[in-house]
């Protein structure tokens, strides 16, 4: 079979050879691929599971990616760190050691900037 066609037939049959094959091969691929759909309210953590996952099983973040999550990081440390000395305050819960006091002020003048630059 094949031996009366011209060399442009033989050339579009191994054409079309490979491009059956790559699609064989991108078939093979999508049928190993999972496709998850997350649902669920606001704020409950699915591009936090997302980004998990990123880290996990791919090559994470790049340099700039990481830059802007370092600002992200660190405006949440400073406000949770806000939330526990509001607490403190309101349970007239105390500090061990009275050097702190500053550095609770510290942090609710970071805040206060913060929310007058918004």
């Amino acid at each position: 079979m094949g031996l009366c066609q011209s060399e442009e037939e033989k050339k579009q049959t191994k054409n079309s050879k490979m491009i059956d094959k790559s699609i064989r091969e991108i078939a093979e691929g999508e049928d190993k691929q999972i496709k998850l759909l997350l649902l669920g309210a606001g704020e409950c953590g699915k591009s936090t599971l997302m980004k998990q996952m990123r880290i996990l099983h791919s090559d994470g973040f790049t340099e700039e990616e990481l830059l802007q999550q370092r600002s992200v990081v660190y405006s949440n440390t400073v406000h949770a760190m806000a939330e526990l000395l509001r607490g403190m305050n309101l349970y007239k819960i105390g500090f061990t050691e009275p050097k702190r006091m500053e550095d609770a002020r510290l942090v609710m003048e970071t805040i206060r900037n913060e929310e007058e630059s918004e």
